[in-house]
């Protein structure tokens, strides 16, 4: 199904570039992640963009000065803790604030709590790409869910209680592909 969505996605990327081969945008990804569940959709979304003839590259974030001068887009992605984003993604921005001042910079966060039941948890999941931002302006913004898992009887039932949330794999490698598609025409 995967496959299939992807193939359409080239599909729709070539009928908007008018079937041409434009010039082959270079991407980057950076992302900080606590369990790997933001390491995965970062993949995921460099297999994407490489299926749409981008030229993506893949960081784990820190607070490196990095020169993103090759770079026509840069994609920022953050776990969620305590609602915070990684401290490592916060670094990178103020290391090359700069430079991703004079980008186009897009956003995305991976919480559990943008799978809430609880409507003000899920509203406040919504602002995590702002937060992310950290004054930067992004050309889009997006929230995932996560793979949460298990943490044993009490803290999932303190997690559905205060949360709304419950343990497993929310994300959707569908909606990540489609967001990350809309990228590469940007």
């Amino acid at each position: 199904m995967n496959r299939i969505f992807i193939s359409l996605a080239i599909l729709l990327t070539t009928a908007f570039a008018g079937g041409k081969n434009s010039t082959m945008k270079s991407i980057l990804i950076v992302y900080g992640s606590y369990s790997g569940s933001t390491a995965e959709i970062a993949t995921r979304m460099k297999t994407t963009l490489d299926n749409l003839n981008c030229k993506t590259v893949l960081m784990p974030a820190s607070a490196v000065q990095t020169d993103l001068t090759q770079y026509d887009l840069i994609v920022i992605g953050s776990a969620i803790h305590g609602n915070k984003p990684h401290e490592n993604v916060i670094k990178f921005i103020d290391v090359n604030r700069s430079a991703l001042s004079k980008k186009k910079v897009a956003v995305f966060a991976v919480c559990s709590t943008i799978t809430s039941v609880k409507e003000k948890r899920k509203a406040n999941a919504l602002t995590y790409p702002d937060k992310i931002a950290n004054g930067l302006k992004p050309i889009d913004r997006a929230v995932f869910g996560g793979n949460f898992p298990s943490s044993g009887r009490f803290a999932n039932y303190m997690g559905k209680l205060i949360l709304g949330i419950m343990p497993g794999d929310y994300r959707d490698w569908n909606k990540i592909a489609a967001w990350a598609t809309s990228l590469a025409r940007k």
